[in-house]
């Protein structure tokens, strides 16, 4: 499957998990992340700090309402595999904020 940038976006469908693989991988998607990662980045600390302590906040929240939706769920339940990326990205905004002297 390939994802159409040219497309309806309201037909985009992201319980289609093959829609949703098409779509981080297509070229122009990635580009634009990375265009605007390069923006934000370049963005003076204090305006980044701003910005990444409430979506720290954020995403802290909807981990520990994972995790806790999880704690009494199966090993093999495929959304912990979702946690783990979760986790992941929690690590990277604390890693960011602690870059730019920020406390995380």
């Amino acid at each position: 499957m390939t994802h159409d940038p040219d497309g309806d976006p309201a037909a985009f469908d992201p319980t289609d998990l093959d829609a949703v693989d098409a779509w981080l991988d297509d070229p122009v998607v990635s580009a634009l992340h990375e265009d605007l990662g390069r923006q934000f980045r370049a963005l003076p600390p204090e305006q980044q700090l701003a910005e990444l302590v409430p979506e720290l906040e954020k995403a802290q929240a909807r981990y520990d309402e994972l995790a806790s939706a999880l704690a009494e769920a199966p090993v093999e339940d495929p959304r912990r595999f979702l946690l783990i990326a979760m986790g992941d990205l929690v690590e990277k905004f604390r890693t960011r904020i602690n870059e730019l002297g920020g406390s995380a």
